[in-house]
């Protein structure tokens, strides 16, 4: 509890205790891990300690030097932790400056007093009060509400000297100088409780929607470190993951700690090698929600994870049933990495696979047909080489490929992007994932050019069938829209194969459709329909499904349909301006691109937060495409943001932020708005900080500044805008 007044600044200074205040350690070399050996296993026995003899980093010492991260190189650390609590829906903020002697320690329950910590959890509880918030999440991550576990040294005691007992936890409190500020962002209501059970059921109905699998996995950690489970969802045909990374707490656990976005996270990655199917025509999904007996189904995979050789287990939804399967190990894999040390690795990975496989789905239809990428090696990192993109023939003289054509490289191949198939045909599936899924399947018939459709509304009592059947497309034609500088014609398929017009069936804009793995602004070709074949006569269907269908799991584009949940844009403003921060706004409109689909079109916006006093940063170019996106993302890095702004000197304390009275921020984005028009083609930015907003523009002669008023709408009447 606290015991005091919360001091407003200041705070002790200790000697770090990673490098004992030099600002560098002298730390065993990485070559110690492998022995004297070129060659080194992972898992081999070998002499603890030993050096590599012909160590490139060592020269066989055994021992280098390296500047200390935990300090910055500064030899001390800063014994200060700041706690703020910000309430989104009205911007006020408290804080609270965690010191030594300002929260009573307790002991850690069933110790028997031998280990004591810092109980943040109240303290937090009494900012949340002052902000008038019920529910928080720590911006750095999700995580408990009752803050950071401050473990105190086990030489503190309660009956030591306080000279004593202080400099124990300024110990404690320096270990957290790496993360020192702690941001909370609270709302005034409280969180929606989750039930695991429906959730995991709500999850299922929507696998039957989407044709996906719904797995649910156990896995056995190494050293008998116990089971960690996993949900998510997967193209039937996925492999089993070499390495799952789950959550620990039971399957009820798991799910708790699992959003939607986790759930989709992945799909396509895990699915490269997928085999591509359309969808069977005429299936329906099963009308009734599910009712999931979870301490039922958690028993049963535990059951499976105990049987001979089981390495793990899966229930895998499919057609309205749980599969359960064991797992197994398959075989190993062997990879060979180099060391800095000049020691070669090689790397044993454990291949699993299922004991056996659930029978296939009924709404899978007949194969897409696919050739084998002419680009890539699928058992090598042979790519195609750079030489060949000019001319499509290798360069007898290329340093690369010494004109074999093809080269070693750690990226994607960029004709396959690594499912080293080439499908003349995908089915793409738009969803908001809550209660409408729209599958559409394109294919280059021999017939001509063909697309189907098939819609699905999920309501309360089951799933009732929208419009469902095919649209011949021989008559249609794919006119040239725009050329590159090249020469290469642009391309623009009919309405049949532009994913743009679906926005209006969801009630959202074209901009906030979405790729559901990644959460990344969808495929700008795949909104417009445009195409630039690679090679001239080269059909124009042929080539935008190729294009649509590389790096995707069995051949599926998943498309989100839903607005970014965000914060209005002023509440963020309002937030940052709380926390003594300074935040810049920009927004460039492409107006001028109208009508050129080689170029962006609509808008692009970026918003950046910075500490205070610093020069104006610009984004150049912004590349969300909606205020609302802008926000999100800059919500998601947050924590990246506040790093920067904590003093890296650990003698300057980290300051206090207290705003009780939020500031009053006019709404920027229509005028924003009109000030990119009057500048359209140019980033034109908005930058707050406390009492004063400035504009600026980014022209030919670098950053120029337009106007400082104490307001946005001040600043632009200045302007006569």
């Amino acid at each position: 509890m606290v015991s005091g007044p919360v001091p407003d600044g200041g705070s002790p200074v200790v000697v770090c205790p990673s490098c004992d205040g030099l600002g560098f350690a002298v730390v065993a070399c990485r070559c110690t891990d492998g022995g004297d050996r070129l060659l080194v296993t992972d898992g081999m026995d070998r002499p603890a300690g030993e050096p590599y003899r012909d160590c490139l980093l060592c020269q066989g010492d055994g021992a280098v030097g390296e500047p200390c991260h935990d300090c910055g190189q500064t030899g001390r650390r800063r014994a200060q932790l700041v706690l703020t609590m910000a309430n989104l829906d009205t911007g006020a903020v408290a804080s609270a400056n965690v010191v030594p002697g300002v929260v009573e320690p307790v002991p850690w329950p069933g110790d028997g007093g031998e280990s004591w910590y810092l109980p943040l959890g109240p303290l937090l509880r009494d900012l949340a009060a002052v902000v008038g918030v019920e529910s928080w999440t720590d911006a750095r991550q999700p995580g408990s509400p009752e803050g950071p576990l401050v473990l105190l040294p086990r030489a503190w005691r309660p009956e030591s000297p306080e000279v004593a007992r202080r400099a124990e936890e300024a110990a404690a409190l320096a270990g957290e100088s790496l993360d020192a500020w702690r941001v909370y962002l609270g709302r005034g209501r409280p969180a929606p409780a989750r039930d695991p059970a429906v959730e995991l059921g709500r999850w299922c109905r929507l696998a039957d929607l989407l044709c996906l699998d719904l797995v649910v996995e156990a896995r056995q950690q190494p050293a008998g470190a116990g089971l960690t489970w996993t949900v998510r969802y997967e193209v039937p045909g996925t492999p089993v993951p070499d390495r799952a990374v789950g959550h620990a707490g039971g399957l009820a656990g798991a799910i708790l700690a699992t959003s939607d976005a986790d759930v989709c996270c992945g799909l396509a990655e895990r699915g490269l090698t997928a085999p591509a199917h359309r969808l069977a025509a005429g299936y329906q999904p099963r009308t009734d929600p599910p009712v999931i007996d979870l301490d039922r189904l958690e028993r049963r995979i535990l059951d499976d994870c105990a049987s001979t050789a089981a390495v793990g287990a899966q229930a895998v939804w499919r057609d309205g049933h749980w599969w359960h399967t064991t797992l197994h190990v398959a075989g190993n894999s062997e990879r060979f990495v180099e060391w800095p040390t000049g020691q070669i690795v090689t790397r044993q990975t454990v291949l699993v696979r299922r004991g056996w496989e659930p029978p296939a789905p009924s709404w899978q239809g007949p194969a897409i047909p696919y050739a084998d990428c002419p680009d890539c090696d699928p058992r090598s990192r042979l790519k195609r080489c750079d030489c060949r993109l000019a001319t499509g023939r290798a360069d007898p003289d290329c340093p690369r490929c010494a004109g074999a054509g093809r080269a070693p490289s750690l990226l994607r191949c960029d004709t396959c992007h690594d499912t080293h198939r080439i499908h003349d045909g995908v089915t793409v599936t738009v969803t908001d994932l809550s209660s409408r899924v729209v599958h559409l399947t394109w294919q280059a018939d021999p017939a001509g050019w063909r697309a189907g459709e098939t819609t699905w509304h999920a309501t309360g009592g089951g799933v009732q069938p929208g419009r469902q059947g095919w649209r011949s497309g021989r008559h249609l034609s794919a006119p040239v829209v725009a050329t590159h500088p090249g020469g290469k014609p642009v391309y623009r398929l009919p309405a049949l194969f532009r994913l743009e017009p679906w926005a209006d069936m969801f009630g959202v804009r074209p901009e906030d459709l979405i790729d559901l793995d990644s959460g990344a602004e969808l495929d700008h070709d795949l909104r417009h329909g445009t195409v630039t074949p690679r090679h001239a006569g080269d059909d124009p269907l042929t080539a935008y499904l190729r294009h649509a269908s590389r790096g995707r799991a069995g051949g599926r584009v998943f498309v989100l349909a839903r607005r970014p949940d965000a914060p209005p844009l002023a509440h963020l403003v309002r937030l940052v301006l709380g926390l003594r921060l300074a935040v810049t706004i920009t927004v460039v409109d492409h107006s001028r691109n109208a009508g050129d689909l080689r170029l962006v079109q609509g808008e692009r916006w970026d918003v950046t937060i910075r500490p205070p006093g610093g020069p104006v940063a610009l984004a150049d170019p912004p590349t969300r495409p909606t205020p609302e996106a802008a926000t999100v993302f800059c919500l998601d890095y947050l924590d990246l943001a506040l790093a920067a702004a904590t003093p890296t000197d650990p003698h300057t304390p980290i300051p206090v932020p207290q705003t009780p009275s939020p500031y009053d921020i006019d709404d920027p984005v229509p005028l924003l708005r009109r000030l990119a028009r009057h500048h359209a083609g140019q980033p034109v930015a908005a930058h707050y900080h406390p009492g004063t907003c400035q504009l600026w523009i980014r022209d030919h002669d670098g950053v120029q500044h337009l106007a400082t008023a104490p307001t946005l709408p001040a600043a632009l009447h200045t302007l006569h805008l």
